[in-house]
Formats: C-alpha cells, sequence, structure tokens
C-alpha cells in the first residue's frame, strides 16, 4: 500500500446505514474476541487466513470531470456491475486529504475468483468491456488498486445498526517482524478505551498485495465531524499522561502514520437488500 491506501482515506470504511457492513467485510464482524487459548505454552497464534479479503480501488479523478464521471458511475458502472455479479461496493469520498480522489472497497471471496472474467467481462462481453473501459478512461487521473485483510480479530464494532458515516483513516507502516507488537496495541490499549467510551468502533485491515509490506489500516468511525473536536480516544479514556506513555511505546514499532478523512458517497454504493427493505 501507498500511504494511505485506503484511500485512504480508508479503510476505510465508512458506510453510513452500512457502516458495519463494510467495517465487518459483509457479515463477518467481530467483537473484539480474544484468540484462542490452550496447547503447552499459552496463546495460540490468530490464524488470519479465514478472515475476509477486501478488493481497494483507489482513483483520483480529473477536476474538470467529477461531475461527469459520478453521472458515469451511477448510469454505467454501477448497472454494468451488478449484473456482472457484483453484489455490494461501497464508495468513499476523501474530505480531508487529496482532492478529487475516491475509494471503492468490494468484498473479496478469494483469490482464484481472479481467475476468471472479470465483472465486466462478465456483463458486457470482451467487446463491450473494451468499450466501457475507453469511456471510463477519460475521467481518472491515477488508478491503483489493493487487497487487504479484514482483521476481524482486531476490529471492534459496538453498534451494527449505528448511523456512522465519518471515519478517521490511520495508516501505520510497522517495522518488519514487530506486528505483534502492533497487533498488542490494539487489544490492549485501543479497544478499552474505545469499550470504555461506548464510541462507534473502528475496523482494522491489514495489507497484502498492491502497495507498500507491513501496513495496518485503522478505520475509526464516527457519527459527525464534530466528534473530531473532542480528540483521541486513548486520550479520552485514560489522560493525558497514559496516552502519551502509549504513543511513546507506539513509536518503538511504527516508521510512519498518515491520517485522512473519509466520507461516505451513497450515491456511489449498493448492497444487497435486507429482509426488511424487501417487505
Amino acid at each position: 500500500m501507498v500511504k494511505r491506501v485506503l484511500g485512504l482515506t480508508v479503510v476505510i470504511v465508512l458506510v453510513g446505514v452500512a457502516s458495519a457492513h463494510i467495517l465487518t467485510a459483509g457479515q463477518a464482524a467481530s467483537t473484539n474476541t480474544a484468540a484462542p487459548r490452550g496447547g503447552q505454552g499459552g496463546a495460540q497464534p490468530t490464524d488470519v487466513s479465514k478472515m475476509p479479503l477486501m478488493n481497494v480501488t483507489v482513483v483520483q479523478i480529473k477536476p474538470d470531470m467529477v461531475n461527469d464521471w459520478m453521472e458515469f458511475q451511477k448510469s454505467e458502472t454501477i448497472p454494468t456491475l451488478q449484473k456482472g455479479g457484483v453484489k455490494e461496493r461501497t464508495g468513499i469520498a476523501t474530505v480531508i486529504g487529496p482532492s478529487f480522489e475516491y475509494v471503492f472497497l468490494t468484498p473479496a471471496t478469494n483469490f482464484a475468483a481472479r481467475d476468471g472474467d472479470n465483472p465486466i467481462v462478465k456483463a458486457l462481453g470482451e467487446d463491450g468491456a473494451r468499450a466501457y473501459a475507453q469511456k471510463n478512461r477519460r475521467f481518472i487521473a491515477s488508478q491503483r488498486t489493493y487487497v487487504v485483510r479484514v482483521r476481524t480479530d482486531l476490529s471492534y464494532h459496538s453498534d451494527a445498526a449505528a448511523q456512522l458515516p465519518i471515519a478517521v483513516v490511520s495508516e501505520y507502516t510497522i517495522t518488519p517482524g514487530r506486528a505483534p507488537d502492533f497487533e498488542s496495541y490494539i487489544k490492549n490499549d485501543v479497544t478499552p478505551a474505545h469499550k470504555q467510551l461506548k464510541t462507534g468502533g473502528f475496523g482494522v485491515y491489514q495489507g497484502l498485495f498492491g502497495g507498500e509490506a507491513n501496513t495496518f489500516v485503522v478505520a475509526t468511525l464516527m457519527r459527525n465531524f464534530a466528534e473530531l473536536d473532542t480528540g483521541p480516544a486513548i486520550t479520552r479514556a485514560y489522560g493525558a499522561a497514559k496516552a502519551a506513555g502509549i504513543q511513546q511505546k507506539l513509536a518503538g514499532f511504527v516508521t510512519h502514520v498518515e491520517r485522512t478523512v473519509s466520507r461516505e458517497v451513497p450515491e456511489l454504493s449498493f448492497r444487497p437488500r435486507t429482509v426488511s427493505e424487501n417487505r
């Protein structure tokens, strides 16, 4: 991942009325359950191989083409993706960070799915897909794709029904070999603070392919921008002195951190209808 992978704008993440659905990558929610223990020596390593994958596409739109691109997304891209079998997508805009940047998150079943035709080809055929790509390219200044792992064991979400359209997305680059220390920081310092304050929670994503290695993204979900004025959860929960000590500890294994703020764009998002919505 480059700096700011989920746009990073991230990770992240937001989903407005569907906030739980992206945070948990389509029903794979976790309330930060501890890793199972057993064997001769205590804690067993967490098996992350079965945790959900997420495809992430970061696009920079030409400033003079944003309105036309939005219309193209609604009239052509979304219907084509749905016809090609894509069940859900979350569109996110960076609101504090790079301008004209959008991030799309789509859950992935596995890497084997990439061996077949992509959804655009499935929907339009080879010739139609080429024509679609030609129309789409005129809007794009740059584009990059990633695959991340949704770390359901590290994520915390307090209320699946909460309206959480804002996300602070923090991308951490970790010293090689020190990922367990970062995971311990999330479990033992961050999660208790959020539980104590009864916040909306956060999602944790681990970079796999497409960019810099040794990267974690934490997308902290919020109800509104006013929550930014209250400050970090660890400071509010523990006080300034203890929070400073935690940050000092973090500096021992984090080589870089970058933060942006994102918001979901409902017009660019779609998801399966719930049973109640279908009634």
